[in-house]
Order: structure tokens, then C-alpha cells, then sequence
């Protein structure tokens, strides 16, 4: 009865203490959770509890040295906290570029942020730490001895068999979420980038190009490709717009698909070498090159972003995983500003598009198809919900190139914007939903390209080319390719014959 004793002490603590560190930590990445049905919160309601179970297992590992908890457990409370609470209340996603900017940011800055709310909740924290330290401290127990080491075992096992089974079901959270993005900040990318030995040359000196990198579109939902619906109203009415709704890319996901655009590394042959990123060509080439996002940047491409001459993130406290981020046409002043006629300049703009939850994506002006999706659970949802709120997100893609070419065309300079997707999205095919897995539609990203009437004029083989191309299929290994094609590079192998500005079967040039 004593050693029962002891151990109902133990289990009471524990209790206490994954409690007190759920709400605290682990339940803010749920709170900005858009639920409607009862199911709806049944299921995530279970997910909070699997994952808890998991910190728990840690935790539990944690306490039974009195020295190391005493050690850890505090400092790790307040910093997991401290961060909860801009989740709590902005909904901030915890990644390598929230970690990066805690780092870097200036300390006026940091300053600014200090507001009576925040001491509030610090100094809750701190009471709360101390109440659970007292409760530690009437412990006197062998916890290695204890029934709950047993639990212990097959939390912290269940987290690696999840995690093995589908990423990111408890990564993408706190404390998982901090901890991974913690370790992501300190890692350099994987990709090793070869360094241009000599000068390269270009033969066209008044060109811009502008590149909008998309989320998530896939090309059948484009009435440019014959979709039922008008999904592209201004875009159908502007000349000298073509689609092309046949590229292919077997990389689902922006982590990979975005470094195999911007390098020559091939869908077929990504163990490239040496592997050579586009913007250190250009910017070898005298090229001005600039990137604009509303993306937070992942590891595997982060490098390149840093290429650029300028470099400007839009809302980058908030990923593709907040509820709260800014929609892509906070991308257009920036560009404004920094679009000039007088210079060689590669412009990128990334956008956030049409990635999931797609009701965040697009103003309320652009809800013409209803009804709409009203909770992130997809199993509650219908197809037609969801295709709708997708459709919404490709009106509002419609707008925002829209927007882009109609400022473009004010400057009468030879310019060309090329629309690219980093990939397609799954809308209930085969019972499948988004991305990040195979199929025809996540494989099909959407590519449209617009051109100017100055750069019609003085380049009539490429844009005839590129009418000849259009229906072709192709793969994403053209836009590196094309990029130097369309410079007309020198002193740099590249791979002519991928170029969508390529004669490939030898067409007589005539005027179209």
C-alpha cells in the first residue's frame, strides 16, 4: 500500500505536469484550428491527446534525474511558452525562419514586441514553473522503478513510428515544431551549389524576366485549358498570353520541386554534378535579380533565395500552415517599386497560391463558388466544398497575374513573365486530397507565360517557338534551360533542346 502510495504521487504529477504543458505548449498549434463539426473536434481533439502522450514519454524521461530536471525543465518551459504565446495570439508558425529572425532580429526591435499582455503571461509562467517544481520536490521516488517508465517507452516509441509512418503528423507541432526548427536553423542546405569559375556572357542586353513561382495549381483547373468553369476571366481576355497545360514534375512538394526549378538538376538525374543554381549564372551574367515571397522559405532552396541582389519576405512569421497569413498581393507593391525598365532584371515572385486551407487564400470578393469549405477537417467536407474554395483560390491567381501584366505593360520594355507552379494538388482523384503524393493532377503543375508586345517585335523566332511548344509535353527540367535559351547565355553548357523558346522540329520562320 505505501509503494502504491508513492506511485498515486507519481501519477498525480505527472498529470499535473503534462497538464499544465499542454496547455501551455502543446494545445496553441490547435487553438487557430478553423472546426465545425462535433467530429471535426473529436478528431483533432484525440490528435492533441497522441501527441501529448508522446511529450509526455520525454517528460517523463526528463524527471527522473532531480539534477537534470532542475536543469532542463525550467529554462525549456519558459522559452516553449514564451513561444506559445505569439501561436496563441498570431498564430505565428514555428519554423527555421521564426527561429532565424528570434536570432538576428535587432534588439529595438525585439524591444517593440514587449507588451503588458506578454509580462502578464511571463509572470504566469514563472508561477506555474514554480508550483510544479514544488510538486517535484515532495517526489521520493526511484522512477526507473516506477510502471510509468513503461508508458514513457511507448510515448516516445510512438512518436518515431508515427513520424515514420506519415511526416509531419507531430513535427509540424509544438514542442516538436520548435525543437526541428531549432535544429533546421543550425543545419546548411543540402544541396552543395558549384561556384561559376569564369565570366558568362549573354547576347540580349534589354530583357526583363519575371518569374512567379505558384502553390499548389494544377493546369486543368485553367479555362486557358479548357476547364468548365471561368476560372481565368482576365487572363482570357489579354493577348499575347499562352498556357501550356502539359508540363510534368514527379516532385510533389515544394521542398523538392523549387530546387530542381532553379538548378539544372534534372527530374531524371537529380544527383547532378556539379549542380549550379540560375541565379548565380545570372548574377555572373550582370543580371539584376531579386526575389519577393510570401512563402517561408525552406531549408533545401534558402541558399538561392540569398543569391539574389535583393531580397524581400512578406509576412514571414506566418507559413503555409497559418490561418492568419497574408494573401499574395501584399507581393505587388514591393514589385512596383523595384520594377525597372532601364536594367536586366530576374524577378521572383512566390507566392502562397493555392496551398491548403485554401479559404485563406483569397479575399472575400473572390467567393463565387459556393458553398465553401468551413473546416480543415476533410473528411466532414464535400468534394464540391473543396473544389469550390479551390476555384476560388485560381480566380484570384486570375487577378494577381492580372495585376502583374497590367503594370508590366505600362513600361513597354521587352519583357516576358513566366508563371510556373511548383507543383498540382489532388482534388479528391483516387481518394487522394492536396499534394505531396503521386498523381496525375499533384504531377501537373499549371505554366502560363505572358510576353510584351516590344518583346514580340524584337523576338518573333522565340515567341513563334513558343507558340509551336505550347501543347507539347514537357517537364520542369525547360525553365532552367530556358531562362539561359532566352539570354542567349555564353560560356555555359545548358540544354538547348529543353528550352520552350527552342525551334525542336524545325519550323519555317514565318510571321504568326
Amino acid at each position: 500500500m505505501e509503494k502504491l502510495k508513492l506511485y498515486k504521487k507519481q501519477i498525480k504529477f505527472h498529470l499535473i505536469l503534462n497538464l499544465v504543458f499542454g496547455i501551455f505548449i502543446t494545445f496553441s498549434t490547435y487553438y487557430n484550428l478553423p472546426l465545425k463539426y462535433f467530429s471535426d473536434y473529436l478528431i483533432y481533439f484525440i490528435h492533441f491527446l497522441m501527441l501529448q502522450f508522446t511529450v509526455f514519454g520525454f517528460l517523463y524521461i526528463l524527471s527522473i534525474n532531480k539534477y537534470i530536471f532542475y536543469a532542463t525543465f525550467p529554462p525549456l518551459f519558459i522559452f516553449y511558452s514564451l513561444f506559445s504565446y505569439w501561436v496563441y495570439t498570431q498564430d505565428i508558425t514555428v519554423s527555421g525562419s521564426i527561429i532565424q529572425a528570434a536570432i538576428e532580429t535587432k534588439m529595438n526591435i525585439a524591444i517593440d514586441l514587449i507588451s503588458l499582455p506578454l509580462l502578464l503571461y511571463f509572470f504566469l509562467i514563472i508561477g506555474v514553473l514554480i508550483f510544479i517544481i514544488k510538486l517535484y520536490n515532495k517526489l521520493h521516488i526511484n522512477q526507473l522503478k516506477s510502471p510509468l517508465i513503461l508508458f514513457s517507452i511507448i510515448g516516445i516509441l510512438t512518436f518515431f513510428i508515427v513520424e515514420n509512418y506519415k511526416f509531419g503528423v507531430f513535427k509540424r507541432r509544438l514542442p516538436y515544431s520548435l525543437t526541428f526548427a531549432i535544429i533546421n536553423y543550425s543545419n546548411k542546405p543540402e544541396l552543395k551549389i558549384s561556384s561559376i569559375s569564369n565570366k558568362i556572357k549573354h547576347r540580349q542586353t534589354s530583357i526583363n524576366i519575371i518569374f512567379v513561382l505558384g502553390e499548389s495549381v494544377r493546369a486543368d483547373h485553367l479555362r486557358l485549358n479548357n476547364y468548365s468553369r471561368n476560372t481565368t476571366p482576365l487572363l482570357n481576355e489579354i493577348k499575347n498570353v499562352i498556357s501550356l497545360p502539359n508540363v510534368y514534375t514527379p516532385f510533389t512538394y515544394t521542398a523538392i520541386s523549387v530546387p530542381q526549378i532553379l538548378t539544372n538538376t534534372s527530374i531524371t538525374q537529380i544527383k547532378t554534378s556539379p549542380i549550379y543554381s540560375l541565379y548565380s549564372i545570372l548574377n555572373n551574367s550582370n543580371f539584376k535579380t531579386y526575389w519577393i515571397g510570401n512563402q517561408t522559405p525552406e531549408k533545401s532552396y534558402y541558399s538561392f533565395i540569398n543569391e539574389n541582389n535583393y531580397v524581400e519576405l512578406i509576412d514571414k512569421f506566418h507559413s503555409v500552415l497559418s490561418f492568419h497569413k497574408k494573401l499574395d498581393n501584399e507581393l505587388i507593391p514591393p514589385f512596383k517599386k523595384i520594377f525597372n525598365k532601364t536594367t536586366n532584371q530576374f524577378i521572383t515572385l512566390h507566392m502562397i497560391g493555392s496551398h491548403w486551407w485554401y479559404e485563406n487564400r483569397y479575399s472575400k470578393n473572390f467567393r463565387k463558388y459556393k458553398p465553401v469549405i468551413n473546416s480543415k477537417y476533410i473528411p466532414s467536407l464535400t468534394k464540391n466544398e473543396i473544389i469550390n474554395s479551390y476555384d476560388n483560390t485560381i480566380l484570384y491567381l486570375d487577378n494577381f497575374l492580372h495585376s502583374i501584366i497590367s503594370i508590366l505593360k505600362k513600361e513597354h520594355t521587352e519583357t516576358i513573365l513566366i508563371y510556373l507552379s511548383d507543383h498540382g494538388e489532388i482534388l479528391g482523384e483516387n481518394g487522394k486530397w492536396l499534394h505531396a503524393q503521386n498523381d496525375g493532377s499533384s504531377t501537373n503543375p499549371a505554366m502560363i507565360v505572358w510576353y510584351s508586345d516590344e518583346f514580340k517585335k524584337a523576338h518573333p523566332d522565340k515567341v513563334r517557338n513558343l507558340k509551336n511548344n505550347a501543347d507539347k509535353k514537357i517537364t520542369t527540367d525547360f525553365f532552367f534551360n530556358s531562362i539561359l535559351d532566352l539570354i542567349e547565355v555564353e560560356n555555359f553548357n545548358y540544354v538547348k533542346s529543353k528550352s520552350i523558346f527552342y525551334n525542336k522540329n524545325n519550323y519555317v520562320n514565318e510571321e504568326n
